[in-house]
C-alpha cells in the first residue's frame, strides 16, 4: 500500500480547469492546507481545495481548506468539479469564471522535499 499524496488548488474553479496543476503537494494534509491558505491569503471568496491523488493519476476532491478548519467535500460535490476537469461536464453557471492560465499552469511545489 502506498502513501496518500494530496494536492492543493487555489479554488474549486482552479481545480476544474482540465490539466491544471496543484500549487502544492504533500503527504501531510494539514501542512498542505496551511500552505494553500497562506498562498491565497486572507480574502473573501472561495477557499482553497485539497484533492487526493488516486492510483490512476486522477485527483479526487476531499477538503475545502477553510480559514479555521478542513471541511470535507462530499462525493456528490466533488464529482461535479471532477467531471468538469475531465471534460465530461460543462462549466456550470453556478461556478465562478474560468481562472487565467497564469494561475492554473503552475509549477507544483512538493512540500515534502528539501528546498
Amino acid at each position: 500500500m502506498g502513501v496518500d499524496v494530496y494536492g492543493a488548488w487555489r479554488s474549486r474553479e482552479h481545480f476544474s480547469v482540465a490539466g491544471s496543476a496543484p500549487i502544492y503537494t504533500s503527504v501531510n494534509v494539514h501542512a498542505l492546507a496551511e500552505a494553500a491558505r497562506a498562498a491565497v491569503g486572507p480574502k473573501r471568496g472561495p477557499s482553497p481545495v485539497l484533492a487526493e491523488l488516486l492510483g490512476d493519476g486522477a485527483w479526487q476532491l476531499v477538503y475545502f481548506a477553510e480559514p479555521s478548519r478542513l471541511r470535507p467535500i462530499t462525493r456528490m460535490q466533488g464529482r461535479k468539479y471532477e467531471q468538469v476537469r475531465a471534460g465530461t461536464l460543462r462549466w456550470s453557471s453556478t461556478m465562478r469564471t474560468v481562472p487565467p492560465a497564469s494561475e492554473t499552469a503552475v509549477i507544483t511545489r512538493d512540500l515534502d522535499t528539501a528546498n
